[in-house]
């Protein structure tokens, strides 16, 4: 127990350093990162020693597999959700690193999928849901490859982009779909919306049982006063990078995409880390919270035609059941906790009186 205890605190001390410094990607912090995440989701931010650049790579093959499982979607809307999630993640730049701010993406067009809503806060914490869960699976050639077809699953329609900084009223950016392949669409967001001059790569390879193999993406962004050799050389490694799902599926990890994107003549140096993981946040409370809320018209109506009153989350697929005692218990508890703070505002409302 004291060695696993002595490991973690080390695997901690390992990942606090990389977000304090600012160290070169060299062989030593390429091994480090292996040793610390392991198969485990997350994402590198990268830059030039000495150049106003950033780089984003994810791999976010187990976070999207979960969304696969949580929600039964057929190969098709897995391949969808997949580049979704990775979508968000790197939109996830966009606000403060390990905060509780939160970038939703929605992609909604006029294709058989219908939507898909994905949201990131700044800790790499991922939750999702698409509105038709059951596709048929679309491919087209490319270059003499079958690749998926996502632009005709997802169709014409719009990309909308909502930041909450916590701040009061959340930002919303909405664009119109340019290709439906959503690398391009968010490329697109940034410099529309963002003003980001922005190259953007997702890639969601399938397995032979319609399983997702592998996830993940990449994004390298120009944040102004970019030397133009700096430039050609970034344009040069974009076009040379083969397809992300490819290089995941080779075994190549992150920081080794972050060192093909930014050449070794870039000095191209770790920013920061961040793990990714799926998770939502519904408990007992928040639904507690929804049930005292009902109508009784409709919680009568409710438990005129169910034994039970169920309210399923819609992001992690939990169940919540509750009896028409207990729905009546929750009620009145909820309502003595508001009696008892209206009291307490009253009486120190008195006091400053």
């Amino acid at each position: 127990m004291e060695e696993k205890k002595e490991q973690h605190q080390e695997k901690e001390k390992t990942f606090q350093e990389f977000h304090d410094w600012r160290k070169p990607i060299d062989e030593q912090v390429k091994e480090d990162l292996k040793g610390y995440f392991q198969d485990r989701d997350y994402v590198v931010m990268a830059v030039p020693k000495e150049e106003p650049l950033r780089a984003w790579v994810v791999k976010a093959t187990n976070t999207a597999r979960t969304a696969q499982h949580i929600h039964n979607l057929s190969p098709m809307a897995a391949a969808v959700m997949g580049r979704a999630i990775v979508g968000a993640i790197l939109l996830s730049s966009l606000i403060k690193h390990g905060s509780d701010q939160k970038i939703a993406l929605k992609i909604e067009g006029d294709g058989p999928i219908g939507y898909v809503y994905v949201e990131v806060d700044g800790k790499g914490r991922v939750r999702g849901l698409v509105k038709n869960p059951d596709v048929p699976l679309f491919t087209k050639e490319v270059n003499g490859r079958t690749k998926l077809d996502i632009a005709k699953a997802v169709g014409n329609g719009t990309l909308t982009v909502i930041k909450d900084l916590g701040m009061g009223k959340p930002y919303v950016g909405v664009v119109p779909l340019v290709s439906g392949e959503i690398a391009e669409d968010i490329a697109y967001y940034l410099v529309q919306s963002e003003q980001i001059p922005s190259a953007v790569g997702i890639g969601v390879k399938l397995g032979e049982n319609g399983q997702i193999k592998v996830a993940g993406g990449w994004m390298v962004q120009e944040m102004g006063g970019t030397s133009e050799k700096a430039l050609q050389v970034i344009e040069e490694a974009v076009k040379k990078l083969p397809p992300v799902s490819d290089l995941l599926e080779q075994g190549k990890r992150p920081e080794d995409i972050a060192l093909m994107l930014i050449p070794k003549e870039l000095n191209p140096h770790l920013l920061g880390l961040k793990e990714i993981e799926y998770y939502c946040p519904c408990n007992e409370d928040m639904v507690k919270g929804l049930v005292a809320g009902l109508p009784e018209d409709e919680i009568e109506k409710i438990f005129n035609e169910n034994e039970f009153m169920e309210i399923t989350c819609h992001f992690c697929g939990k169940v919540y059941r509750y009896t028409r005692d207990e729905v009546e218990k929750i009620k009145k508890e909820l309502s003595k906790e508001k009696e008892e703070n209206s009291t307490d505002e009253g009486e120190k409302s008195k006091d400053q009186s």
